[in-house]
């Protein structure tokens, strides 16, 4: 104990306090021996386990004699794309072809082409159709493609229309002889009313055209023609009492028990021609012609680029037009003006050297 200044009380003790903070001290001192005992205990048995695993190893590892090619073949893979980076970059860079690309909208002017040629004097058009089952692509749809550019706003008797039968069947057939006769009654209600779409699906499955007399009639008839056609689709035969005459006699005779899908002989049937077929008017029909190229088994007939050549042939010998219009089974023309449209194209001197072939674009409906 210390002696105090003079005048001054001497400081208080908790000796409470103080002597709880001894014990714990101690507490703590006897911990951290039991820890470093413990530490001891583990480190021994690490070290008797490193010891067991130095004389009886686990795993082992040896190099493979391919990591030499391997290496190489690394090497060789990096190059090759090195180089085929350095050869896109070259060409992006010396070739002004791709800077040069840029979408453009075009525009026809179809009124001026009369000021320039005579009607009479606008190449012949062949139109070609391909399809190939009837099931698949019903004969009904195709139909309605052939009578949409059928009824073009274009010279009848240079439009000829082809139709390319893949599948041989004789339900297509019927039903372009159908078609045949329906034609006579839609082309001049095309010309009178002036519509647009000109697929008789698409036009009367719209409400906007104004309905009359006329229109009813022209419905009437093209709703029993699919009926007619859609019977003898369902029941997978034409029977006799939708056959007149004996030229449609004749048409159907070659299907007969010899006649398959993928062994055929050549049908060609010549349904309108546009120097003596009229319509109900008394104005020209343009050329529809069926096509069934010869099928065998034991030889390939490369699917639609086959029966593209094939009508191109056909059409060689028939008509020979200068200009090509091909569509699928299912694309309707929307545009009655499209022939003139590809004539604004073919007829000017500035483009025809370079003009390989024009391309429209595709609307779907859904």
């Amino acid at each position: 104990m210390g002696a105090t200044e003079p005048g001054k009380s001497r400081p208080s003790i908790d000796l409470t306090t103080s002597f709880t903070g001894l014990i714990t001290l101690l507490v703590l001192c006897a911990s951290h021996k039991e820890s470093t005992k413990k530490m001891g205990s583990l480190k021994e048995c690490t070290g008797t386990t490193v010891s067991s695993s130095q004389a009886l190893p686990l795993h082992t590892l040896h190099p493979l004699r391919r990591a030499f090619f391997n290496r190489v073949f690394a090497s060789v893979y990096t190059c090759a794309i090195l180089a085929l980076v350095y050869h896109h970059v070259l060409t992006l860079f010396n070739c002004r072809k791709s800077f040069h690309m840029r979408p453009v909208h075009r525009k026809e002017y179809p009124e001026n082409l009369e000021k320039v040629m005579k009607p009479s004097d606008f190449p012949a058009l062949d139109v070609f159709i391909c399809t190939a089952d009837p099931y698949k692509e019903p004969p009904i749809n195709v139909v309605n493609t052939a009578l949409s550019v059928m009824a073009y706003d274009y010279p009848i008797e240079k439009v000829s229309v082809y139709v390319s039968d893949d599948g041989g069947s004789a339900l297509t057939l019927f039903a372009f002889m159908e078609a045949a006769k329906f034609a006579s009654h839609w082309l001049p209600f095309c010309r009178e009313k002036n519509i647009m779409v000109r697929s008789p699906e698409v036009y009367f499955s719209t409400s906007n055209h104004s309905w009359c007399s006329e229109t009813e009639k022209i419905k009437a008839l093209y709703e029993s023609m699919k009926s007619r056609v859609e019977h003898v689709v369902e029941t997978g035969n034409v029977s006799d009492k939708y056959v007149n005459g004996d030229e449609e006699r004749e048409a159907f005779s070659k299907w007969n028990d010899g006649f398959t899908r993928q062994d055929h002989p050549t049908v060609i049937q010549v349904f309108l021609e546009n120097i003596k077929d009229t319509d109900i008017t008394g104005h020209l029909l343009p050329n529809l012609i069926y096509v069934s190229r010869q099928r065998s088994k034991t030889s390939r007939h490369n699917f639609k680029a086959g029966a593209l050549n094939t009508l191109l042939r056909v059409s060689a010998v028939m008509t020979n037009a200068p200009i090509v219009l091909t569509l699928d089974c299912d694309m309707y023309s929307n545009d009655p003006k499209t022939p003139l449209r590809v004539l604004c194209y073919v007829c000017d001197s500035a483009t025809r050297s370079d003009l390989s072939y024009v391309q429209f674009p595709q609307r779907f409906r859904s």
